[in-house]
């Protein structure tokens, strides 16, 4: 939402509340700004405007949510039972977010850097918490939350929130990397990458199944977290431990895991892999046309539904491989946080801090694992009987989660990503060989880190 928009928002929302409008011309204006009819509807019930209505919820503060992209439709639920439960006069408006978390993160780069209060609410990608905090564009949300609640979440989550002593976010849901495989192929899954490439090519060559491994392999965000886990399986590292300004990507573990994840290319993965992101690979896999692939755990859910599956009770799902001199493998972590925008007004922090304080309430974290395998950050979901019922992934996840990896701890992470998708890209693509696309990323991420 831009800030015209946003403007434009609250000024027929404060028209409506006065009386001053009819209803179909506040429907009319709200489709016109880009709403959908569920959203426009909503307002005006909150407004005591809707055809049920008969006062709303008397709501006189208008938040406006920026998510990430929800393929569930989960987000909206929860918000419209926000919207009609709380007490607090707050009306939440959620807008769905765009497929590539890049195109997200350029909206929101261009709306904090004008200082716009278009949006109040920012759902935050693990990688982005540092760069906001750097600059100030999210609130600090230490005084608001307190250690006793945040005791009760996944620490690892809220260490991604955590810059400079201060908590500039509040984690959502976290994510890690699983290796999804084919149980009625597979009797049992492969511990390292070269056991995955010998399974998956000779179920191919006996035509047991068209492809043996699809994943994430196109020029954007994704493909950093695909090559991360392979090359954490490996034993390699991104930036040294103890140095986040000393670079160690171009070392022989590194050369290891590029080239392994260049010979998967036009043997046991399509060619046209080097353009898939998430929902690429769920589809062919989906459509029971793989072995084995890489995705999150919301894959989980919606490989399970009958109307658009065909592997429904046919999958199992394991921990990220290793290989090399390595002995255990490392998913990366992922997952959404929840900040407050810096420059909305005083009233409409308060507002959002209490839709965001319920989005981390019990009941919402448990129905994002039970009805969307959405890997909460509160750690009692992990051990919830119905939970683990309706969805036996989280007993897997809870221990994923225990050796999971952090992508590079940075300011400078953008920069770094795009460096890294680059030149991972051409090696894929074969514009260079793995050994010369990791010794240009070398030279190129000390610029980024010394700079």
């Amino acid at each position: 939402m831009r800030a015209e928009q946003r403007q434009a928002l609250d000024n027929i929302l404060v028209q409506m509340r006065a009386g001053r409008m009819k209803r179909r011309t506040f429907l009319e204006n709200a489709l016109a700004l880009g709403l959908t009819s569920s959203v426009a509807q909503s307002l005006l019930a909150a407004c005591g405007g809707g055809s049920n209505s008969s006062g709303g919820n008397g709501a006189a503060i208008n938040v406006v949510w920026q998510g990430e992209h929800d393929l569930t439709g989960i987000y909206q639920q929860l918000v419209n039972t926000f919207n009609q439960t709380n007490k607090d006069g707050i009306h939440v408006t959620f807008i769905n977010g765009p497929t590539d978390t890049g195109q997200l993160h350029s909206v929101f780069l261009d709306m904090l850097r004008s200082q716009s209060n278009a949006i109040d609410i920012i759902s935050m990608d693990i990688i982005w918490p540092a760069e906001f905090a750097l600059n100030q564009w999210t609130v600090p949300l230490d005084a608001k939350w307190p250690v006793s609640e945040r005791s009760q979440y996944l620490q690892g989550p809220i260490q991604g929130c955590t810059f400079g002593g201060k908590l500039w976010a509040a984690p959502l849901r976290t994510d890690a990397g699983l290796l999804y495989y084919r149980t009625d192929l597979i009797s049992q899954p492969p511990q390292t990458w070269s056991e995955l490439r010998r399974i998956a090519g000779q179920l191919q060559a006996k035509g047991a199944i068209k492809y043996g491994y699809v994943w994430q392999g196109a020029q954007y965000e994704g493909l950093v977290c695909d090559f991360l886990e392979v090359l954490y399986g490996y034993g390699g590292t991104v930036l040294d431990p103890g140095n986040p300004r000393k670079v160690m990507i171009n070392s022989p573990e590194a050369q290891e895991a590029l080239t392994t994840m260049v010979g998967w290319i036009n043997t046991i993965s399509p060619d046209i892999t080097v353009t898939f992101k998430e929902d690429d690979s769920r589809s062919l896999w989906q459509q029971g046309e793989a072995a084995f692939m890489r995705n999150w755990p919301i894959a989980y859910s919606l490989s399970n539904r009958p109307q658009t599956s065909k592997i429904v009770g046919k999958m199992g799902v394991h921990r990220t491989l290793f290989d090399g001199k390595n002995t255990i493998g490392h998913a990366v972590i992922g997952g959404w946080q929840l900040g407050i925008n810096a420059f909305s007004l005083p009233h409409k922090v308060d507002a959002a801090w209490k839709f965001i304080h319920y989005m981390l309430g019990q009941e919402v974290q448990k129905a994002l694992a039970r009805d969307a395998s959405i890997a909460a950050t509160l750690k009692s979901v992990y051990t919830d009987h119905e939970v683990l019922a309706k969805n036996p992934l989280f007993k897997v996840l809870g221990e994923v989660l225990q050796t999971a990896l952090p992508r590079p701890v940075t300011p400078n992470y953008a920069d770094l990503s795009t460096a890294i998708q680059l030149r991972v890209h051409q090696a894929l693509t074969k514009q260079s060989k793995p050994a010369e696309a990791l010794a240009v990323l070398q030279s190129d991420l000390q610029t980024i880190v010394t700079s």
